[in-house]
């Protein structure tokens, strides 16, 4: 009664949030910093930034980069099984691909020294540079007391140098280059980049575009068998992965909230009352993403799975209420309205009760990932709460459908009308033919002209 009394006020009320959601809510993108897993206080967190900041922690802290000749990709032709890990596929290699030749080896060697000049000081971090040739050249002056670059008998001295503990033996172990069945199939440098490791897309896809026209510029200028080179990095796979969180986060909403309409339609019968649910979940799903900016979140992990989840813990609360509503005997809406309330008011809050002590639970965990869901499940279920026991009320108050308005049980008998006197016309229509057909084949006609007549009508 008093939501009937004061549903005008009410929608008002959320009206005036929904637009204040909107507009934080619209703000939510996927990560600008990285994302937190543990607090600042915490000592692996302590020990990780003094790693990071008052010492050289090296390549584990550090984006390394592989400047690759020879590889042309992998075939994936031969995967049974798309989600195994331990299958990466075939390697398939550039058949073009030589360095044998003496310019070859100078320009891979030339290229080397460039890297670490004032040149290239955005990309590279502190000149660390690692490059194969260097030690390849040490190895052939000063062991074989030969001359650099090579002109004869490469392969041979490739090998040699491979299995040199002095000057081969860190190039084996970190596989630089790769020389299989006497040929030397790919070759590569390991350039330490600038930037952080964890960087977020933001941040890490310029540092990836750089590096790209880096390799752009390297092919158009070496030799042939020199000139297909790339760049690459698992550090690249982070901010395609964040994307993905983000594009998928969204396309599951849609899947997620089409299959809810679905459902919804099948459990309640009644098209209006189906609209009416899917906009109550959308609302719901707003005031979250809201409380998200709120808290200074980006579209990360977290926030990605919870958006999708979200349409089942708000879908529960409001499709009770609406197939209370269709279900009532009364026929007016205020009456459903209250039979409603009265019938699964209760059970709804006492249901979202249970589910909100859960949630608190998750606010004791040292992970942020489920503090984070602590937030998520509880705020889920008080706007669940207040848009499913409050505002969908007042709806029902003001527009509720009334009697058998958008009830699909309705519009499904009359279609089965149709459908069975369409039915019975064709029977008519085709007995009709028969007897027709007979008189004119028999060259007989009836007697009656008024008989003749209908048959013709019917006909």
């Amino acid at each position: 009664t008093n939501i009937r009394k004061g549903r005008f006020y009410i929608l008002g009320i959320f009206f005036v949030w929904f637009i204040v959601s909107t507009i934080f809510a619209a703000q939510m993108t996927p990560p600008t910093k990285p994302d937190d897993w543990l607090d600042d206080d915490h000592y692996v967190v302590i020990g990780y930034n003094a790693l990071k900041e008052e010492f050289d922690a090296g390549e584990a802290l550090s984006i390394l980069v592989h400047l690759v000749w020879g590889v042309k990709g992998l075939d994936k032709s031969g995967i049974d099984d798309s989600w195994d890990p331990e299958d990466y596929g075939e390697v398939t290699y550039d058949n073009n691909f030589d360095i044998s030749s003496t310019s070859s080896q100078q320009y891979m060697y030339n290229l080397c020294l460039d890297l670490r000049t004032d040149k290239y000081k955005d990309l590279v971090k502190d000149n660390k540079v690692e490059c194969w040739i260097e030690n390849f050249k040490d190895f052939v002056e000063k062991e074989k007391n030969s001359t650099f670059p090579v002109e004869s008998n490469f392969l041979g001295l490739v090998e040699e140098f491979l299995g040199n503990e002095f000057y081969g033996s860190y190039t084996r172990i970190k596989q630089h280059v790769g020389l299989f069945n006497g040929r030397l199939k790919f070759a590569m440098f390991h350039i330490t980049a600038i930037g952080d490791h964890d960087a977020p897309q933001s941040e890490m896809e310029p540092i990836w575009d750089k590096w790209e026209d880096l390799a752009d510029d390297i092919n158009a200028t070496a030799p042939a068998g020199m000139n297909k080179s790339f760049q690459t990095s698992r550090f690249w796979l982070n901010f395609p992965t964040e994307a993905a969180f983000f594009r998928n986060a969204m396309t599951g909403v849609l899947i997620a909230g089409s299959v809810s309409f679905v459902i919804l339609l099948v459990s309640t019968m009644n098209i209006i009352l189906s609209a009416f649910a899917i906009l109550i979940i959308g609302l719901i799903i707003l005031s979250v993403m809201a409380i998200m900016k709120f808290k200074d979140w980006d579209f990360a992990i977290a926030e990605s799975i919870a958006v999708v989840v979200l349409i089942g813990f708000s879908v529960d609360y409001v499709v009770h209420l609406c197939h209370a509503y269709v279900e009532s005997q009364t026929k007016d809406r205020h009456s459903r309205t209250q039979d409603a309330l009265a019938k699964m008011g209760g059970s709804i809050l006492g249901g979202g009760a249970t589910t909100f002590l859960n949630g608190c639970v998750l606010f004791f965990c040292t992970l942020i990932f489920f503090r984070k869901f602590a937030w998520i499940v509880t705020s889920t279920v008080v706007f669940a709460l207040l848009w499913s026991l409050v505002f969908l009320p007042a709806i029902f108050h003001l527009i509720g459908p009334q009697e058998q308005v958008g009830d699909l049980r309705v519009y499904v008998n009359k279609l089965r009308a149709w459908l069975k006197e369409r039915q019975n016309k064709t029977v008519k229509y085709k007995t009709s033919k028969k007897i027709l057909t007979k008189w004119f084949t028999e060259e007989s006609c009836p007697e009656s002209p008024s008989m003749f007549a209908s048959l013709v009508v019917v006909t």
